[in-house]
């Protein structure tokens, strides 16, 4: 959806998206080529992105290094990216015709401020980008169709989620209503529902009560007529907290609207075409849990089987009702993926290969379409996973040397298990401070000193002040985390064809 941006904006958010997922300094060189634009537009868009969102993000540049961003610490990059989509005449467009479809175009170019041509313009914009979603912005009136309209409902789900997140309520139904339904659903019927799942099902109920006010129903295939009387009778106890959030009488709402209501409500359980198929998707998610707990030799609760075993699930029956892209510019799921890569090198391996071969076997894109998703969602719902993995990982040897005296050296072993704990174990050379030659230096994968030491490797010494600053404190962080990582040859799994 990026194509609903203008030209610059879009490149803007191509930058933005480079800086962001990037820690170290890019050339602007690199930088410009990637963009397929000048040195001179990478830097005028460089300060128009410090200069327009500066309480978020700082760009430095340097003639030598290149360009990094540096990002507030207490501020989200998420919201940069949702003021763009709003201050898009595309995105405006597309949610005006969404509160309110069926009105021609003069209603638009009065309500919006917007000439003929302009929407015009916009809308066939707008069609290029909806056509890799099969939905079409129709016109004369103006309406959104689709192949179905759940689809539709998912998209704009997904789309005020993402603009609006968990601080703003777009809609004039009753958040906190529809929250607490949504909450003793999943209690009560022991969905185990994760919170964002279930904040995402409150925009989609507000978004299906608005379709449905507007005249819109859901066309319900008859083999899932079946399922949907089971669920329609679990929600009679709940019909209460139905009326009181939808602001309609009970004798007001005809049958047909709780069926559409239900169908959208409980999608995990309708599309199936056979028990067969779901029982083998659970059988996936089971395999893959005891794939990745005997590759990495780490405990699994049930509970954190369970969970995963249902996100299997879930990514496979939404995958068949809106098999398309669920953001519009921000996919959070890369950027959260990339620092699990980094951090969790091994577990990444053993997840994206399994991930690979499970979607060779099944013909289902496990890799190519959800490989950041559940990578994300499995170390979120594999209980205490990182804690599993720290200890998997190896102790670091450190060896201090120090031009004041053992009494020094000794106080500085003790500064590194302070700050670093089971991380490391530290031994010092003990020598006296006025030997004209140190040598003998004990093996050691680190050498912590508060002098250049001429006879050790420089990739394994970092010299530091006499009482360990924050910077030196960093450094070592760093360079003790990389030595951590387990490496992936060492993990038997990912050794096998």
């Amino acid at each position: 959806m990026e194509r609903l941006l203008s030209n610059e904006m879009s490149r803007r958010v191509l930058l933005l998206n480079r800086l962001y997922s990037q820690s170290d300094w890019l050339t602007s060189e690199k930088l410009a080529s990637s963009l397929n634009c000048s040195s001179k537009t990478l830097f005028l868009d460089c300060q128009y992105l410090e200069e327009r969102w500066g309480k978020y993000l700082t760009i430095e540049i340097s003639k030598k290094s290149g360009i990094k961003m540096i990002t507030a610490p207490h501020q989200s990059i998420h919201d940069i990216y949702a003021e763009i989509i709003k201050e898009s005449p595309a995105f405006i467009l597309l949610e005006a015709v969404f509160f309110h479809p069926n009105h021609e175009s003069g209603y638009f170019e009065e309500k919006l401020f917007m000439s003929k041509s302009t929407l015009y313009r916009l809308t066939k914009k707008i069609n290029v980008s909806l056509f890799d979603r099969s939905l079409k912005l129709a016109q004369k009136p103006f309406y959104l169709s689709g192949r179905n309209e759940r689809q539709i409902r998912y998209f704009f789900a997904a789309y005020f989620l993402e603009v609006y997140g968990i601080h703003f309520w777009p809609f004039s139904l009753d958040k906190e209503r529809i929250l607490a339904f949504v909450q003793k659903i999943n209690q009560e019927f022991q969905l185990q529902l994760t919170d964002i799942q279930i904040i995402h099902i409150v925009f989609s109920v507000a978004v299906t009560i608005i379709r449905q006010q507007q005249g819109y129903y859901v066309q319900i295939p008859s083999a899932d007529r079946g399922e949907l009387v089971k669920e329609q009778q679990k929600l009679l106890a709940y019909q209460n907290e139905i009326h009181g959030f939808t602001g309609m009488p009970s004798e007001e709402i005809a049958d047909c609207w709780y069926e559409d209501f239900i169908y959208t409500f409980f999608w995990w359980n309708f599309g199936w075409s056979s028990r067969q198929e779901k029982e083998n998707v659970v059988e996936t998610g089971k395999v893959f849990v005891e794939t990745v707990q005997q590759a990495l030799t780490v405990p699994v609760t049930m509970k954190s089987q369970e969970k995963i075993i249902r996100l299997f699930e879930n990514t496979y029956a939404l995958h068949k009702i809106y098999p398309f892209k669920k953001y519009m510019i921000y996919d959070r799921f890369s950027f959260s993926s990339k620092s699990i890569r980094q951090n969790y090198v091994v577990f990444s391996a053993v997840v994206l290969k399994a991930l690979k071969i499970m979607e060779e076997q099944e013909h289902f894109p496990w890799w190519t379409m959800y490989r950041n998703e559940l990578l994300h969602e499995v170390i979120i719902y594999w209980e205490d996973l990182p804690i599993y993995m720290d200890q998997l990982r190896k102790t670091v040897s450190v060896l201090v040397l120090s031009d004041l005296g053992q009494e020094h050296a000794h106080s500085m072993v003790n500064q590194l298990k302070s700050a670093f704990q089971h991380k490391v174990s530290v031994t010092y050379q003990k020598h006296v401070a006025l030997d004209a030659e140190i040598t003998g230096y004990h093996s050691a994968d680190l050498y912590v000193s508060n002098y250049f030491a001429e006879d050790l490797p420089e990739e394994q010494l970092i010299v530091v002040e006499d009482v360990l600053s924050s910077k030196d404190l960093n450094d070592l962080r760093d360079f003790i985390d990389r030595a951590r990582l387990i490496q992936p040859e060492n993990i038997p799994y990912l050794q096998s064809k």
